[in-house]
């Protein structure tokens, strides 16, 4: 039983943000979001799978520099509007480029893997993603469909890279994880994603009375008591990662109220 420490959290972090690094687009472009909690699952899983180090760190690595590149392309639908300034038209080309520039990093490194198994099973997660994402965005009519999809998109690839090593559907109760750990994403973005952007058209549409944020904080609530509710079905390792984020999210929560 292995359990990541902070200190391997943070080399981890460190290795993936060193293989980020290009000068012009740091200097331009905010830092993509990494998610700690992300990191935190596949560094518990793959640690359980007993893969050499380097196999361990370059399989974290990949999937981490996917979801970004994922997430980077995400962005680019805020500021693609026919009256954009030239300025925000400069930022969306900087995030086109940026998003492609993580995506050649991680398929680099997946030729490197000569992994063919591996690739095969994360290249079929990203076109579930893109299909996903599309539902999201184009079919999904009421908020509780939003959530669904949006845990299903983002354990993606979590649950591919899972798959030759567990059972997956062990895991199950994870899928509140990752929309727990991706709603704290969209909290720490500085501005509306089109995520929410598009959370709020649907709560427009479906003549809710819960604001964007309303709905979020429902959410938000219920996924932690699911999760909460069913810790006992996972592997030991795995229920421990996720206290970490619902010992996160009370901390949050209170710090909320003392503010308040």
């Amino acid at each position: 039983m292995s359990y990541a420490s902070m200190e391997e959290l943070h080399t981890l972090r460190k290795k993936i943000e060193n293989r980020m690094q290009q000068a012009y687009l740091d200097e331009n472009l905010d830092i993509p979001y990494l998610d700690d909690y992300k990191l935190l699952l596949l560094q518990t899983l793959f640690g359980q799978a007993n893969l050499p180090d380097k196999q361990q760190t370059d399989y974290i690595v990949t999937i981490m520099l996917i979801q970004m590149a994922l997430d980077t392309h995400d962005l680019v639908i805020r500021t693609t509007k026919a009256d954009e300034t030239a300025d925000e038209r400069v930022d969306r080309q900087l995030t086109v480029l940026a998003g492609n520039y993580y995506s050649a990093l991680y398929y680099k490194i997946l030729a490197e893997l000569e992994d063919i198994d591996m690739v095969a099973l994360l290249a079929t997660a990203i076109k579930e993603i893109n299909e996903q994402k599309m539902a999201l965005y184009y079919d999904t009519d009421s908020a509780a469909a939003f959530f669904h999809i949006l845990g299903r998109m983002e354990g993606a690839l979590f649950y591919a890279a899972a798959s030759p090593f567990i059972k997956t559907k062990e895991l199950e109760p994870l899928v509140d994880y990752f929309i727990i750990s991706r709603l704290n994403q969209e909290a720490f973005m500085n501005e509306p994603t089109p995520l929410i952007i598009r959370l709020g058209k649907i709560l427009e549409q479906d003549h809710s009375t819960l604001t964007i944020t309303e709905a979020i904080n429902q959410e938000l609530e219920e996924a932690s008591e699911r999760l909460t509710r069913n810790l006992h079905k996972m592997p030991q390792v795995y229920a421990a990662a996720a206290r970490r984020l619902l010992l996160q999210e009370n901390r949050q929560e209170e710090l909320y109220l003392e503010e308040g």
